[in-house]
């Protein structure tokens, strides 16, 4: 080498009030456009994550049916047991009470008239 020194990228008590700083930046330490490209990015994905994990807190303690009165649901639903059964073991886990008119309907089914031929 021909004995030159780098300038050091922190002047150290230099007279030269911290020009050599931003010569060697590339314009006064400023981010440039891929920069701020990369932290909005990264910032929405941020955003996204924290909106993701409040939902996700919200249906676990409010809307989804989770846990043993979820897959008493589904059990019901795909005829693995009976009303009775369903409503017995409903009650036995706490899951909330129907009301008494949904408990006690029935439904009739009435033929249809013939017509007159």
């Amino acid at each position: 080498m021909d004995g030159q020194q780098f300038p050091s990228p922190f002047p150290r008590g230099g007279g030269d009030g911290g020009r050599m700083m931003i010569e060697h930046a590339g314009g006064g330490g400023w981010p440039d456009g891929l920069s701020w490209v990369i932290f909005a990015v990264l910032l929405a994905l941020l955003l996204l994550a924290v909106v993701s994990l409040a939902l996700n807190a919200y249906w676990r303690t409010n809307g989804g049916s989770t846990g043993a009165l979820g897959e008493l649901d589904l059990r019901y639903a795909r005829g693995e047991i009976g009303r009775d059964e369903y409503l017995q073991r409903r009650a036995d886990l706490g899951g909330p009470a129907l009301p008494v008119e949904e408990q006690t309907a029935t439904t009739r089914v009435r033929r249809p008239k013939a017509e007159p031929a």
